[in-house]
């Protein structure tokens, strides 16, 4: 493959990406999970292909700022349309394929994407079933390399042969047209009523989040992170760009979220891991389960706990760090260096036992329309702390107590939404993020609530609580329901029972009910109201009251409109809701 002359001027990823290729060559780039295999990329490899891509996207008839979706899972294919689009000059939008037909009808339709990178035949149909729908729909790319029997569907091999002459001027002039106020990719988030409103973020967007305000350090030919989430949460995706930036190695896990296989973590060895909180708890239950660990976890959380420990127990304290530490480091591969986590908050222990073992765990406030704001790590121990603003990020706290962010990593709007963009980002350019928070004395970040009832979710997705609450109510077998879940790895609710109606309908004595035939019941009215919800915003799980919420929690208003302070839920609800996420699933 031709490498044009390396770009003095790395104004994009792009620029970066090929610059990057042209130095490391044959070093090793990507290693993509198939099934029980790994394969190795190099950068001269995955370079060609995404050269490729470009041409044929082009061969295609489209046209730089033509809209792109990609709407698949982890795979090495996905990683080609994700960075072929972003270099050559086609906003993408990066769609979840778990999303339903009506969603992904309305983000397609409000996009306007010309063509789509789909994962497989069936997404391919499902697609063609919207086609009197989405008029600027007309090309589907198949990344799994089926579809060449179904109308305007192109396998993905088919697709890069598309490209034509490998023309290395071309790609010069390609690269060099983008600009770093270019629309680079759409991330859409879910709206009050469930309508998506998608967050534009530019080329330089993306570049300022990677590079933090620094110069981009290059890492060495030993290094490699591990991406243990779907490249559709905004924090996987962010690890690989980060290594195109970087010249990192980067290995792609498939479908590992729910599942992690550690004998596959221990056989790569990564220097480091990107990961959920729910994921790193998955992750420490299967090596003290493994290992048979648990108890020696505990006893070191407890003498950790106590504050006078005698000579023995020092010793005792110390020798369990230094054995949990390496059998934690040998499940890891033995290389690693650090964990870094986003996307929701971490419980103060799991950071506590980092801590004590030595191994640093990186966590990030951030949100989609902002980027990475704010960095925490070793030593920044104390609950709730999310760390300082980066070096490109300004931070400070309205009048109100609401945390606004300035910088270039803050997106120029939304998407066809003028009005959501004047709201959320006033006339000297500070972005409104609905959160209250503090500054501590050390420039510290706290979280202390919201000002807008908005849940951000793990996955990065935006839930209103209310309009699921309202749908809970509407069941004739629900008096009461709050939702619980803000930065939580799942949607909880608390829920009080219409036990008159439940009565009826079992054809008991209301005072007879036992708890089982009021929770069954209830579970399965759960079912049926999550059934028509996306999989981020579905009840996971359910705790039934024994009465109603009291007033200072749940009010109705004049105008019988209902009010949670959510705060209030936390505080007067604390150890019930902590007791729904002691054993994430």
């Amino acid at each position: 493959m031709k490498t044009p002359q390396q770009f003095s001027d790395e104004r994009h990823l792009g620029a970066i990406f090929f610059n990057r290729v042209a130095e490391l060559g044959d070093r090793g780039f990507i290693k993509v999970q198939r099934g029980a295999q790994i394969d190795e990329v190099s950068w001269r490899r995955f370079g060609a292909k995404v050269r490729s891509a470009i041409f044929a996207l082009y061969g295609l008839g489209l046209n730089k700022g033509d809209r792109v979706a990609i709407i698949g899972e982890n795979c090495l294919e996905w990683l080609c349309a994700d960075l072929a689009t972003l270099a050559g000059g086609f906003p993408n939008v990066v769609v979840s394929p778990g999303l339903s037909d009506t969603m992904l009808l309305r983000i397609l339709g409000h996009c306007g994407c010309r063509a789509a990178f789909v994962q497989s035949e069936t997404t391919a149909g499902r697609l063609l079933n919207f086609k009197g729908q989405l008029p600027a729909l007309d090309r589907l790319i198949v990344l799994d390399g089926s579809g060449s029997g179904l109308p305007g569907a192109l396998p993905f091999g088919d697709f890069l042969a598309r490209g034509g002459p490998d023309d290395d001027q071309r790609l010069r002039a390609i690269l060099e047209s983008l600009h770093p106020d270019d629309l680079a990719t759409i991330i859409y988030t879910s709206g009050s009523t469930g309508e998506p409103k998608g967050v534009m973020r530019t080329q330089n967007n993306l570049l300022a989040n990677i590079t933090n305000g620094r110069p981009i350090s290059l890492s060495g030919p030993d290094e490699l992170t591990v991406i243990v989430l779907s490249l559709n949460h905004l924090f996987g995706r962010f690890g690989f760009l980060k290594s195109v930036a970087t010249g990192r190695a980067t290995a792609v896990i498939e479908g590992a979220e729910k599942t992690v296989d550690m004998r596959i973590i221990e056989a790569l060895a990564p220097t480091a891991l990107a990961l959920v909180p729910r994921v790193i708890e998955h992750i420490l239950a299967t090596i003290f389960y493994e290992n048979g660990c648990a108890q020696r976890y505990e006893r070191l959380a407890e003498l950790d706990r106590r504050r006078n420990l005698n000579t023995a127990e020092t010793d005792e304290l110390e020798g369990l760090r230094a054995e949990l530490g390496a059998i934690i480091r040998k499940a890891l591969g033995g290389r690693i260096k650090y964990i870094a986590y986003g996307g929701a908050a971490i419980a103060p222990r799991i950071i506590r036992f980092f801590e004590l073992i030595r191994l640093p765990l990186l966590g990030s406030y951030g949100i989609t329309e902002c980027g990475g704001v704010t960095l925490s790590g070793i030593g920044d121990t104390k609950p709730g702390n999310l760390g300082r603003p980066f070096a490109n990020v300004a931070l400070r706290i309205a009048e109100d107590g609401e945390v606004l962010v300035r910088g270039p990593t803050v997106t120029p709007g939304y998407l066809n939404d003028p009005e959501a963009t004047r709201e959320a980002i006033d006339d000297q350019g500070w972005f409104h993020t609905g959160d209250f928070g503090m500054i501590d004395e050390g420039g510290c970040l706290f979280i202390v609530g919201r000002k807008k009832d908005i849940f951000n979710c793990s996955d990065g997705s935006n839930i209103y609580p209310a309009r699921i609450e309202l749908l809970l109510e509407n069941d004739r077998f629900i008096r009461q329901a709050i939702l619980v879940g803000d930065r939580r790895p799942f949607i909880g609710a608390l829920i009080a029972p219409e036990r008159k109606q439940i009565a009826v309908e079992l054809k008991k004595i209301e005072s007879s009910l036992s708890d089982y035939e009021i929770e069954t019941l209830i579970g399965s009215r759960v079912e049926e109201i999550n059934r028509p919800l996306e999989e981020f915003e579905r009840v996971r799980k359910i705790v039934v009251m024994q009465s109603d919420f009291a007033p200072e929690v749940r009010s109705v208003n004049v105008f019988q409109k209902i009010k949670i302070d959510r705060r209030a839920v936390e505080e007067r609800y604390g150890t019930i809701i902590s007791a729904i996420y002691a054993a994430q699933s």
